[in-house]
């Protein structure tokens, strides 16, 4: 039986009608908070999605964007995007910017680095997170930054991992009965946990479509933060940031900067 993957894509293409000037001023202000000015850097976005990252990093003054991913339908509404976000802000520089469709695991620039190496919850779906630890690492430049968010572990993340794999391999109608089913579910583990409203999401995002991606993103890994620490260690990196995810099995956000050593 050939197991079924989420449709990012199909996700992201819905999310993104919604995206508006304040969405895209939720993004600036989410990658400013983690990585500072942009002003002159250069910027790769791994497994761009939606694109809307990979352009408020042109809008903080990135002096060139470097975005990819593995399904050709984020391409075209990363493109899409940009077009209808540049309408207000000038800034967005077409010349500035590269979308692409590519595997991680196609090493698609070879050794070309970057000032900041940016992938947000996504090598925790790609198959093999430890791989691309590794891959994603060489893409940084000297006193360069990575930031990444990957799922934490917990004793339901096993569980949750079956949750995902039953949700793909089920038809439309099955799917959505899992959207409803849980959306109380998860709205009120949220506002339990974080004690803020779900419906005000960071980063510009929408909860709703969260919770499709929340349900339906397989493949699926996770981590504890020890273990990524130490696996970025060991490829030559320094945490500067942690964040630990807002419930058990949300996503730690990192930042981390390459050793002196290993320029």
């Amino acid at each position: 039986m050939k197991i079924k993957k989420f449709e990012f894509g199909d996700n992201w293409q819905k999310f993104s009608k919604h995206i508006d000037c304040s969405k895209y001023q939720s993004a600036q202000e989410s990658i400013f908070r983690l990585v500072g000015d942009l002003s002159g850097k250069t910027f790769l976005d791994i497994g761009c999605g939606s694109g809307l990252f990979s352009l408020a990093a042109l809008g903080l003054g990135a002096s060139k964007v470097v975005a990819f991913d593995n399904d050709p339908i984020c391409i075209k509404v990363a493109k899409d995007n940009f077009d209808n976000l540049a309408i207000d802000d000038s800034r967005l520089n077409k010349t500035k910017i590269n979308f692409f469709k590519k595997s991680l695991f196609d090493r698609p620039l070879d050794s070309e680095k970057f000032d900041v190496v940016y992938s947000w919850g996504v090598l925790h779906h790609t198959g093999n997170m430890y791989q691309a630890f590794d891959i994603i690492s060489k893409y940084v430049s000297k006193d360069g930054i990575l930031v990444i968010s990957i799922y934490n572990r917990h004793f339901s993340s096993f569980f949750w991992k079956k949750i995902k794999w039953f949700y793909n391999q089920n038809p439309q109608i099955i799917k959505n009965l899992m959207v409803g089913l849980f959306f109380p579910i998860i709205f009120l583990a949220k506002l339990l946990f974080t004690a803020k409203n779900p419906f005000k999401r960071e980063r510009g995002m929408i909860f709703y479509y969260d919770l499709i991606d929340w349900l339906g993103g397989y493949p699926y890994e996770y981590a504890s933060i020890d273990e990524v620490i130490d696996c970025f260690s060991r490829l030559g990196f320094s945490l500067l940031l942690v964040k630990k995810a807002s419930v058990p099995t949300g996503c730690n956000e990192y930042v981390f900067k390459l050793k002196e050593d290993k320029k």
